[in-house]
């Protein structure tokens, strides 16, 4: 729903496809993929926001029917907040921007990935989305999930082999403690 893909037929486009305007973030790296997580996310919450505002709408006389308008603006707070999160892949690192007032940017570098797994809820999966799982030995960011991404398997082994790379690239070897 939030991903840089034009069209639905751009959603079978091979991932590793760069984008076609800007391929350079802030720090001059090249971006090999970029998306946000989809509304359905939060899609129970918003089932139970329309039922708890049209309760007011509804039944509640006069005035007292704009108590329907504070669920509302507890959903449009979470659809603002969900667009407003940005996952991007580069050669180097894998970068999540977060925040609507505030601003948050959590990065790992990707020789730092420990392992990845992709899960896909039911839910998620009506939907063609996915969850994308990141293990890291990053002492800021342990872990990641991009959640609810699409062609979420595909993002997965693209960030795998950029990893191989990276690690090949920088001399690191991953040691496994028990």
């Amino acid at each position: 729903m939030n991903d840089t893909a034009d069209s639905p037929d751009s959603a079978a486009a091979n991932v590793t496809a760069k984008p076609a305007q800007a391929t350079n973030d802030e720090d001059g790296n090249s971006i090999l993929w970029r998306a946000s997580p989809g509304q359905v996310v939060h899609l129970p919450l918003y089932c139970v926001v329309v039922v708890l505002a049209a309760i007011p709408a509804i039944y509640a006389p006069g005035v007292y029917a704009f108590g329907a308008l504070l669920p509302l603006a507890v959903c449009a707070w979470y659809v603002i907040a969900t667009r407003c999160i940005r996952y991007t892949l580069t050669e180097q690192l894998l970068r999540r921007r977060s925040g609507v007032l505030n601003r948050r940017v959590e990065e790992i570098e990707l020789y730092r990935v420990e392992d990845t797994s992709a899960v896909a809820p039911l839910l998620y999966r009506l939907y063609g989305r996915g969850n994308v799982e990141i293990s890291s030995n990053d002492e800021s960011t342990p872990k990641l999930t991009l959640r609810a991404i699409r062609q979420y398997d595909e993002v997965r082994h693209q960030i795998r082999d950029r990893v191989e790379a990276m690690r090949q690239s920088k001399g690191a070897r991953l040691v496994e403690s028990e």
